[in-house]
């Protein structure tokens, strides 16, 4: 027994996982020493001092203390009238002041709760997102995919998010494995999850289980990580079908027990739209995006809290060094990421390419205008670190309205999820669409991300 055991840490302020490796407790060493004698007579060797044993904690560091706790001050929210500081400072193991102070201002920036003079209290998004069994934001992103009427894939990306990685990379294979990977997507992780997705359920509809399996193998994919994005699909779909995000007529008669959506309901009329759904991903991170600096080492990114990141080297948008001008490969100038973590440096892991409109529409929690001194050009500002500016100022403006208009279609839904939307809305939402359409096709000869991207994002 090292005595050493290596344990994921949560930094609320900087929003990052750190992986450490730290001494166990006392009550792990005596549990690990049980192992010696599971199943034959054993011995076990402990490779540190009494002293060392007497100096660690006597039991783990509990999970509330190293966490992020929005979903846990949602919660507290919806079950108490006190404040959700002084609530959680009577548990047995109360959290560090700091984190829930951070954890209730990234809900109050969401639109989940409210300060009133006794502390907290849940808004109407609060109290529907407090029924999903959810991550706030991610329960945003569903509502969100119900409104823009794309939520088959945004529901698959929530079960991702909730799973095991549908791919797996053996020893000594990691390299082909990616290229697999790639060749789903090039520039979004979870994009190359979702179409691997969908594609084995499509191998199973025209060939069966077992050549899918076959299928599944080749191309490094977990049939277990599968079933289990199906099952959570499934109770996330009943979820929002109780809470009426849903309507029952959108669903096939039931498989195996479990809720399927047709793929003609009314939720999924632009699940085709690749381009928006991929901009709805981003509502579940809203704080999440990094753009590559101009300036700089290949491959170095920023984010709003560190100027020194990078794509982790599983994902499919790494490149080691510049990709060659016969590769004809545009790097993408901003991502969104699922997670920021430091191992030998830090890293970004699941990360989605974005164009600047998706970011205009869909990214961070506030869109400002912005003032500069001697500047009379029409700016705005996003989360307080993207400068966003256009040459032609009427579609900034534009852009900016629909992103109200979004963002009001989502509160009207959020107060009565049952109730369609109204036939403005509607028109809304499909020229949304049509507009992603219509940059899909802008951006077929050279993927946005280089000099097209200067004239919105700076």
């Amino acid at each position: 027994d090292s005595g050493l055991v290596r344990e994921m840490n949560w930094d609320a302020e900087s929003a990052m996982s750190t992986m450490c490796t730290v001494p166990t407790s006392q009550a792990s060493v005596t549990q690990r020493t049980g192992r010696a004698g599971r199943v034959a007579p054993g011995a076990c060797y402990r490779l540190f001092s009494r002293g060392a044993l007497e100096a660690m904690p006597a039991r783990p560091i509990p999970e509330i203390q190293r966490t992020a706790l929005e979903t846990t001050c949602l919660q507290t929210c919806n079950m108490t009238e006190d404040s959700v500081q002084d609530f959680l400072s009577r548990a047995m193991d109360p959290p560090p002041e700091e984190s829930v102070a951070i954890a209730l201002d990234r809900l109050e920036e969401l639109g989940a709760i409210e300060n009133i003079n006794t502390g907290q209290t849940l808004s109407p998004l609060g109290r529907l997102l407090s029924d999903l069994p959810l991550d706030p934001a991610t329960g945003k992103m569903l509502i969100t995919g119900c409104v823009m009427k794309c939520l088959d894939p945004v529901l698959t990306a929530a079960a991702c998010f909730s799973s095991r990685n549908l791919f797996y990379a053996p020893l000594g294979e990691r390299d082909e494995a990616r290229e697999i990977r790639r060749s789903f997507c090039d520039n979004s992780d979870l994009m190359a999850t979702v179409r691997a997705y969908n594609a084995f359920y499509d191998m199973v509809n025209e060939k069966g289980w077992g050549e899918a399996r076959a299928w599944a193998t080749d191309n490094f994919i977990s049939v277990a990580a599968v079933t289990s994005i199906t099952s959570v699909r499934s109770q996330l779909l009943n979820e929002l079908l109780k809470i009426g995000l849903v309507n029952r007529r959108d669903l096939e008669p039931r498989i195996r027990r479990r809720n399927v959506l047709r793929y003609d309901a009314s939720v999924n009329e632009n699940s085709n739209n690749e381009s928006l759904f991929a901009a709805v991903w981003a509502t579940a991170l809203p704080g999440n995006l990094c753009a590559r600096r101009q300036m700089g080492n290949f491959g170095t990114l920023r984010t709003r809290m560190e100027d020194h990141t990078g794509l982790h080297p599983s994902s499919v948008a790494f490149y080691r060094k510049p990709p060659k001008k016969e590769e004809n490969v545009k790097l993408p100038g901003w991502f969104f990421y699922h997670e920021m973590v430091l191992s030998s440096q830090v890293f970004l892991r699941n990360c989605t390419s974005m164009n600047p409109e998706q970011i205009m529409l869909f990214g961070g929690n506030s869109l400002k205008p912005l003032s500069l001194p001697g500047d009379t050009t029409n700016k705005f500002i996003l989360d307080d670190w993207i400068v966003v500016g256009s040459r032609c100022e009427d579609s900034l403006e534009f852009l900016s309205t629909i992103r109200r208009e979004i963002n009001a279609a989502i509160a009207l839904k959020v107060m009565n999820p049952r109730k369609p939307l109204p036939e403005s809305s509607d028109d809304i939402i499909e020229a949304v669409s049509h507009t992603f359409n219509i940059l899909d096709e802008r951006d077929k000869p050279q993927y946005a991300g280089n000099e097209n991207e200067e004239d919105v994002m700076k």
